[in-house]
């Protein structure tokens, strides 16, 4: 299931990306430490995120805390149901 690794909130707020696929759905999470927020980028395709920055198909930004982090699994699994019901 998706998000099963993500990592804690600290992960974030020590400024670092996160990254995950399942086949051909893929996501990366960018914190942003000055405005406290993580925002998560989801394409579908082969290729990594510095490949695929045009493809983004959805886009949403959370804030960065705990509950936010919990919003945020919430929201990248129904996108990935979503996306496996095509």
């Amino acid at each position: 299931m998706m998000c099963e690794e993500l990592p804690k909130i600290m992960w974030f707020q020590n400024d670092n990306d996160y990254t995950e696929c399942n086949e051909l759905f893929h996501y990366i999470i960018i914190p942003d430490t000055k405005e406290e927020t993580m925002t998560v980028r989801i394409w579908h395709g082969e290729y990594c995120y510095d490949k695929s920055k045009d493809e983004i198909v959805s886009e949403r930004t959370f804030p960065m805390t705990n509950e936010g982090r919990d919003e945020m699994i919430e929201y990248i699994r129904n996108e990935d149901f979503g996306y496996r019901q095509f």
